[in-house]
């Protein structure tokens, strides 16, 4: 008898502690306060990585010849922008960015006589974003984004041959995944990947790869955000809510 009471008591504190933790992981905390201590908009740099992935499948619109051997080179990137926080932390989506940027986009070309084409592209963007968070803990979490970019080549040095060019002016859709980590109350570090999921300009058959000499490339972008928010200049007022759902969306939805 006692030792069946004391089965029945242990399992009742290990169910107590498994709802007292599943209640404790619904509590998180908000990732960002939006109650007024924070601008819901401010600056972000973002430096990164880039890489020309050769693409030869021909189910993925690639080209596939023994004779040519394509492979990317690691170039570099800037980006600097701003953001927006939607108000009440959003729905869907939880901030926007706009962003400048400068990247470099390389490759080469080996044909079959052994002799190399070196590609060295170089771009001024303009960037716009939609940003959905799910938060995981008090201090990480993961962002999809979905956005454009609009890419103008500035200059490049010609090799020779000459590459069979993308367009100088470029339009894309594009997605990116990251993994997000609140280091300070106003500071957060994100790294991400992004890559073009539709060419727009130049339009090609719902091809989201660049097509240079005689392959195709996917561009793939690795960039580390810094993100920081700012403090409300003294005479800001907070937002006022006079409806009490928007007031408790307000308070609780965002990153959540």
């Amino acid at each position: 008898m006692i030792k069946k009471t004391l089965y029945i008591s242990i399992l009742i504190l290990l169910n107590a502690s498994n709802i007292a933790g599943q209640l404790y992981q619904k509590k998180k905390l908000p990732l960002v306060d939006l109650n007024g201590s924070y601008k819901m908009n401010h600056f972000f740099v973002s430096p990164g990585l880039t890489f020309m992935l050769p693409n030869e499948s021909k189910l993925l619109g690639g080209v596939d010849n023994d004779d040519i051997n394509a492979r990317g080179r690691v170039a570099y990137k800037f980006e600097i922008g701003e953001y927006y926080i939607f108000p009440g932390g959003g729905n869907i989506f939880n901030y926007m960015d706009y962003s400048l940027s400068y990247k470099k986009l390389s490759g080469v070309e080996i044909n079959a006589n052994n002799t190399k084409s070196i590609f060295k592209k170089r771009y001024l963007g303009l960037n716009y974003n939609l940003n959905n968070i799910i938060q995981l803990t008090n201090t990480n979490f993961l962002q999809n984004s979905i956005g454009l970019n609009l890419d103008f080549m500035l200059f490049e040095k010609k090799p020779s041959p000459a590459p069979n060019d993308p367009k100088r002016l470029l339009l894309s859709l594009h997605y990116k995944f990251g993994y997000g980590f609140k280091i300070q109350n106003r500071l957060f570090i994100i790294p991400s990947i992004e890559t073009p999921i539709l060419n727009l300009r130049q339009w090609e058959s719902w091809k989201s790869t660049y097509g240079i000499f005689n392959s195709r490339y996917r561009p793939l972008l690795f960039s580390v955000r810094i993100l920081w928010l700012k403090r409300p200049n003294p005479g800001d007022c907070p937002p006022v809510y006079t409806d009490p759902n928007e007031q408790k969306r307000y308070e609780q939805n965002f990153m959540e």
